[in-house]
């Protein structure tokens, strides 16, 4: 259940009034912050907490006009977006923050998720171009930008992510 932040303070002003006798009714509230911007960058326990909640209060009017809540897409998200499996029994998985340098993912097997690549998108693809070259090995490539949002959009190989556009670009690679 949604609340919007009026009626989270209203809500707070009855528990007060109640004072001592409602101690048993009273619950928890757990703040929990998304970080700075990556879902992939919560804890478990975050996530764990929000899913046990019964009730979840955001900064905005609606969970529709609020960013933190919008951008609380993971890559699992994306790949089911995408029908696909990140891995199989001990298939190796990266998760590679946009910050990293992507050249030295070349080595790297199994299945590489880059996080938020559209500032590196470029450099991306063409290490995914000659790396596959030095690597000798099958690759697949998916994209999705801006998972779960109405602007979402999915890409399927090299030449179709190109097209991409935007920050919260999800490649994964899948070697084989």
């Amino acid at each position: 259940m949604w609340y919007r932040k009026q009626e989270i303070i209203k809500m707070d002003k009855q528990i007060e009034r109640a004072g001592d006798d409602n101690k048993n009714n009273i619950g928890v509230l757990y703040g929990i912050g998304v970080g700075p911007g990556d879902p992939e960058l919560m804890t478990l326990k975050a996530i764990n907490t929000i899913k046990a909640c019964d009730i979840i209060a955001i900064p905005a009017v609606s969970k529709e006009e609020c960013y933190a809540y919008s951008i609380v897409q993971s890559f699992c998200a994306a790949a089911a977006r995408l029908g696909i499996s990140l891995g199989e029994m001990m298939d190796e998985i990266h998760i590679i923050p946009a910050s990293y340098d992507v050249r030295d993912t070349v080595g790297y097997g199994g299945t590489c998720v880059y996080m938020k690549s559209g500032k590196k998108l470029a450099e991306l693809i063409e290490v995914l171009r000659t790396g596959d070259a030095i690597r000798k090995k099958k690759m697949t490539v998916y994209g999705v930008t801006n998972c779960g949002m109405e602007s979402e959009h999915v890409y399927m190989g090299l030449d179709e992510l190109t097209e991409a556009k935007g920050y919260l670009t999800i490649v994964i690679v899948k070697y084989s």
